[in-house]
């Protein structure tokens, strides 16, 4: 109900916010980008089957989400499995992905084949070996030549780049200078795309939830961690500033909370795309149709890379009230503001009673 209230309010106010298309030629770009991961559970993890529905609310129902709305997405699909079986099924998800239309690209968790959690643990021959590896296998499973990687907890380094340009990837997506990865302290903060040596990097976008003088407190735009509100509000902000592409993140799995459909992340993705679609001055697209609209069009080549949006404390507040059950951190955030209020009624109405007896008239 809270959610639903939220999404009204703000998609209501949405619809009086100055339309930006006519201060740019171009459009903002946003890539709904989708890990599919299966830790050696496909069903649950990637197809999101659950005992308590007979529906599906993994990749199949976030395809149907996009495809309702003609938009399609990037699923960075890691085909690592230990069992022949789980393989089977990782392979049967990325030629559904691909047969729909949507954009594979390789996503890389190499415990289950490799004994290696993160990527950026291991030297740069081994990881050179975990790429081809994953590349091999969608290929062969799809016909399609990977051209972008993620890798699994952006746990990459400088030595990843190097293997993707080996291993023939054209762009990597493991930066988010909000999360504290090797790669995002070897790299220099951005919130666009940079060309490496020839390897365009295209991190997830990140914004800045809360700031308190120097002090800033960085958030990912994730579906699963950003309210409708954030991501709105980060997306609008990138217009306003001229910043050629919004990279969000979300997961096989974001759709299914402890083991049963989570129908107000769902109404929340579906929020989402009805924005993107809806208004003039944003366009979804995928990394690969990305990727060729930058290589030939110098002024998105030339977009911002450096602005990082805004949300502040009243969005992140609403994201904690509206997120009260995921999290102890989001719980304290929700309650302490009232509990707060509740003490201060509390001392103001001592202070009103003592007062109150101090003036009463004495026999």
């Amino acid at each position: 109900m809270t959610t639903s209230i939220l999404r009204f309010a703000f998609l209501a106010c949405s619809v009086v916010h100055p339309i930006w298309a006519g201060a740019s030629s171009r459009p903002l770009f946003v890539i709904v980008s989708v890990d599919v991961e299966s830790r050696g559970d496909p069903d649950r993890l990637v197809w999101g089957k659950s005992p308590q529905s007979t529906e599906l609310h993994g990749i199949t129902r976030i395809m149907e989400l996009l495809e309702a709305r003609g938009v399609r997405g990037t699923f960075f699909l890691s085909p690592y499995e230990s069992s022949p079986e789980a393989e089977a099924k990782l392979a049967h998800a990325a030629q559904e992905i691909h047969s729909r239309g949507h954009d594979l690209q390789l996503h890389t968790h190499p415990a289950p084949v490799f004994g290696i959690y993160h990527l950026s643990e291991v030297d740069l021959e081994t990881q050179v070996k975990i790429l081809k590896h994953g590349r091999d296998l969608i290929q062969e499973w799809t016909g399609k030549r990977v051209i972008a990687h993620r890798a699994g907890g952006f746990a990459a380094n400088l030595d990843t780049m190097e293997a993707c340009r080996r291993t023939g990837f054209l762009i990597d997506a493991s930066l988010s200078p909000a999360w504290d990865s090797e790669l995002a302290r070897q790299l220099p903060a951005h919130n666009g795309p940079v060309l490496l040596e020839g390897l365009l990097q295209l991190p997830v976008t990140f914004y800045t939830q809360a700031s308190l003088g120097s002090w800033r407190s960085l958030r990912i735009l994730d579906i699963e961690a950003s309210t409708l509100a954030e991501l709105t509000t980060v997306i609008r902000q990138a217009a306003d500033h001229e910043v050629g592409v919004v990279n969000v993140l979300m997961h096989s799995y974001s759709l299914v909370r402890f083991g049963k459909p989570d129908l107000e992340l769902e109404d929340r993705f579906a929020g989402l795309l009805d924005f993107l679609v809806r208004d003039a001055g944003t366009e979804p697209l995928t990394v690969s149709a990305f990727y060729k609209l930058w290589k030939r069009d110098e002024k998105l080549r030339a977009a911002r890379n450096d602005f990082v949006p805004h949300t502040g404390w009243w969005l992140t507040y609403l994201r904690a009230v509206e997120d009260h059950d995921k999290g102890w951190k989001n719980i304290a955030v929700a309650t302490v503001p009232p509990a707060l209020g509740l003490v201060g009624i509390l001392v103001l109405y001592v202070r009103w009673r003592r007062r109150g007896i101090a003036v009463l008239p004495t026999r």
